[in-house]
């Protein structure tokens, strides 16, 4: 497994977190879901918008805002929802 493929699947342990949006947190630079606490999802999702080799729709914005949101509560809460 490479390494994006296993922060990815990292990722996708998040609730509501699709394949799709762990590839684009990986891209800027995300390697654990701890990586996420006390970022912006606003300023991540407009970073991701920016990338010619990315397309970020819409409903992105809400996956990293859950995503950054699970992350500061916590890995024992994420474990609890799945």
């Amino acid at each position: 497994m490479t390494e994006e493929e296993d922060t990815v699947a990292k990722l996708r342990m998040i609730p509501s977190v699709s394949e799709k949006c762990a590839k684009g947190l990986y891209l800027l630079g995300i390697r654990e879901i701890d990586d996420l606490k006390g970022k912006n999802a606003a300023d991540m999702y407009s970073m991701l918008r920016e990338r010619k080799d990315f397309f970020a729709e819409p409903c992105m914005l809400n996956m990293i805002k859950i995503a950054v949101g699970m992350a500061n509560k916590g890995m024992e809460n994420i474990a609890k929802m799945r």
